[in-house]
């Protein structure tokens, strides 16, 4: 019996590296002899598993499988999905709290009660606690592209609940802005700014319902706009705490509404003398009270309406910037409508054409 090249009995072959093992490969000294020293060299070996794994392996694959699940075609949409709308989710639960009457009465910022108890006000604020919570918690769902795409009838009917609930509550809103914060004029014209700024867009999303690409942008405006309290709210967090560092800031309160809050006459009176002039009402006369956070209620509740005007109108500006930047950066993958599905705008070449009105 001979190898087939070079010319090399198994005899002798096993009378070199006796005992002869017909199960082991001919890599031996024979081989070099022979000339096939290079024949490890000449057959292709299968390339080595990696040693270690990373341990964020298993983390971007369950990132990737629910991406894909959701419907998201680029790989920061569900990122930005559970940053901002977690965020919007997130405070709608924690003032879920407030849909209690007696929680609005004892967890709403020192004074505030004061004016929301009145008849006007009482109705309003209800109004507005109770219709914007629920559309905040429902609109999330409009921004889930698998809904959009394959469940477009649940679309359209969670789309006009969330808007039916949000224009009354963004209207009732306003109405209490008159008094909200202690109704200074930087408050009251950030709040009616923004309520105009939410039902506008609202109105011209459902005006541009049956052109997807303009009805996205909008309704992207609309619940933008919505959560630029939410921004609001950190900035004056932030600001309170470092005028009251400062400790030269001050807000404007009647003294009826000092006295509600520190519920003593005589306690009113030594802080604030002008409160005890006789023969004049206390709702007509206007004292200031400094700003700080580490004081007591009143003070606190001073820092909070000195600072709330400023940061919602950052937050404005915030998301008007951050909102439109985020258009124009995903414009090349918008889409638009086509019976009742939704297909990138790069893909209207290879699509069959219809009438403007399908559109």
């Amino acid at each position: 019996m001979q190898v087939n090249s070079p010319s090399t009995s198994i005899a002798e072959v096993s009378a070199t590296n006796a005992p002869f093992n017909p199960y082991l490969p001919f890599a031996s000294h024979s081989m070099k002899q022979d000339g096939l020293e290079d024949f490890d060299e000449k057959v292709p070996q299968s390339p080595k598993a990696p040693s270690t794994r990373s341990r964020f392996d298993g983390l971007t694959s369950i990132y990737r499988s629910v991406s894909w699940i959701l419907g998201f075609r680029e790989r920061y949409s569900l990122l930005l999905m559970i940053i901002f709308g977690g965020a919007l989710v997130g405070f709608c639960l924690a003032r879920a709290m407030m849909m209690r009457p007696a929680n609005v009465r004892d967890l709403t910022i020192a004074g505030e009660w004061f004016w929301y108890r009145q008849p006007l006000y009482k109705p309003t604020i209800f109004m507005h606690i109770y219709l914007t919570i629920i559309a905040g918690i429902f609109a999330i769902f409009q921004f889930i592209p698998a809904i959009r795409r394959r469940m477009m009838i649940l679309h359209r009917i969670n789309g006009y609940f969330v808007l039916i609930l949000l224009i009354p509550g963004i209207v009732g809103g306003t109405i209490v802005a008159r008094r909200a914060f202690g109704g200074e004029l930087n408050s009251q014209s950030g709040y009616y700014v923004l309520g105009s700024l939410i039902v506008f867009s609202a109105c011209m999303g459902l005006l541009n319902v049956k052109q997807t690409r303009k009805h996205r942008k909008w309704m992207l405006r609309t619940v933008t706009f919505t959560c630029a309290t939410i921004t609001a709210r950190l900035a004056s967090i932030c600001a309170r705490h470092i005028i009251s560092k400062i400790g030269t800031y001050y807000a404007v309160w009647r003294c009826d509404e000092i006295l509600f809050v520190l519920q003593d006459a005589n306690a009113v009176d030594q802080a604030y003398p002008e409160c005890g002039q006789t023969g004049v009402s206390p709702g007509n006369i206007h004292v200031a009270v400094r700003a700080a956070t580490n004081v007591d209620n009143l003070e606190y509740a001073a820092s909070v309406r000195a600072t709330f005007g400023m940061g919602l109108w950052i937050g404005i500006l915030i998301h008007i910037v951050g909102i439109e930047f985020y258009i124009r950066r995903t414009e090349d993958a918008n889409q638009h409508r086509r019976g009742f599905v939704l297909q990138r705008e790069d893909d209207e070449d290879d699509a069959p054409k219809r009438a403007p009105d399908d559109y």
